[in-house]
């Protein structure tokens, strides 16, 4: 394999160890197919990636004065390496750090062989450089995986969108031909289902867009944000046989609707679902110096402390929700705060075993200022 930089006024350790780049980078794929059962089938060029760059750029650094002894910038193709993991394997970080250690442990067996010495210095400068390279590629591969994973959520969500409604439809179909008892009760059931993947999958597309941090793009009307509640309220006791008390006075403020309700209906949703049976849901709205309040509690286990912030966090849930039987990408209360803070305000969580666990909309009366622009 020739050369892939300028090697004419390497030092005699450089052309040494550039002379053993093959050598090394054959032993090291033997022990990363041996070692990592995801690389079993990947193909020699895929596997050895950005490997013999970065081999004679760290053989440089045994000539004089060619490069510093803190070790070289291979940031570049670290960032390449973990790149190309993430879109032609199956690899995992852990992968990539294995893969790492193993060419560390080649590099420096085979060195010591051939009997290459080095200065201190020149040792550590390897070993940074190596380290550069290692943090620079997992940082790619988990940027460039998350990435990979939102494309396909969300091209797998939209296509998904179209036959779940055809699902929905041919139960309508069915309903409207009023077939006989045992039949209509299978065909709400399906129609059941069916909206709720539809809800679930409106949700995960919401949490793909707003993903990046933006902020919503919201229709702002004057509106009264206690009749809004009222009105989720409502259909929460009506649909969902949930015990919901209202509580609080009218809050006339600039808000989105349409935003606003599928948040608050979000947290209803939530506190029937891990709320104690039994138990009502609280709902109450305030105005607080010139801010807009909602909360929304309810009785049951509490969150930890340590899970506040993570359950806002786009696909997750907590250790409890993860253990429940109950369908949700963990996209729900993400939104809800992504709702909050496109309105200018925040959205927050407390809870503990004697008040239960209360989530709060904080947002100014008029949320104009922050669409402008």
């Amino acid at each position: 394999m020739p050369s892939l930089i300028p090697s004419s006024d390497f030092s005699a350790n450089s052309q040494r160890m550039l002379a053993l780049r093959d050598t090394v980078l054959r032993l090291w794929e033997e022990q990363v197919r041996a070692a990592i059962p995801r690389a079993e089938r990947i193909a020699t060029p895929i596997l050895t990636d950005t490997m013999p760059v970065l081999f004679e750029r760290m053989a440089s650094m045994l000539t004089p004065g060619y490069f510093g002894r803190d070790g070289i910038d291979v940031s570049s193709i670290g960032a390449e390496h973990g790149i190309e993991r993430a879109n032609l394997t199956d690899y995992d970080a852990e992968s990539i750090l294995c893969e790492f250690q193993l060419f560390r442990s080649v590099l420096f067996d085979v060195l010591e062989a051939e009997d290459i010495v080095m200065s201190g210095p020149e040792r550590r400068a390897l070993h940074l450089t190596i380290d550069m390279a290692v943090r620079e590629s997992v940082r790619a591969f988990v940027v460039a995986a998350g990435e990979l994973r939102e494309r396909f959520a969300g091209a797998l969500a939209h296509d998904l969108r179209q036959p779940v409604s055809n699902v929905s439809l041919a139960a309508e179909l069915i309903l409207m031909q009023h077939p006989a008892p045992a039949i209509a009760d299978w065909a709400r059931r399906i129609q059941r289902n069916s909206e709720r993947m539809a809800t679930m999958l409106g949700e995960l597309l919401d949490a793909l867009a707003i993903q990046s941090g933006d902020r919503l793009k919201l229709n702002i009307e004057q509106l009264d944000l206690l009749e809004l509640v009222r009105g989720v309220a409502e259909r929460a006791r009506d649909y969902q046989g949930a015990d919901v008390r209202l509580s609080g006075s009218a809050v006339t403020g600039w808000w989105s609707r349409s935003a606003l309700e599928r948040a608050l209906e979000n947290l209803v949703g939530n506190a029937l679902k891990y709320g104690d049976s039994g138990t009502p849901i609280e709902i109450n709205v305030a105005d607080s110096v010139g801010r807009g309040v909602v909360s929304v509690r309810n009785q049951g286990k509490p969150i930890p402390k340590e899970e506040f912030e993570a359950i806002f966090q786009q696909f997750v849930r907590s250790k409890d929700a993860g253990a429940s039987s109950t369908a949700g990408w963990g996209v729900g209360l993400p939104y809800v705060r992504t709702v909050a803070q496109s309105h200018g305000g925040s959205a927050v969580v407390f809870s503990d075993a004697g008040c239960g666990t209360v989530f709060v909309i904080d947002i100014p009366v008029d949320a104009r200022p922050f669409q402008e622009g």
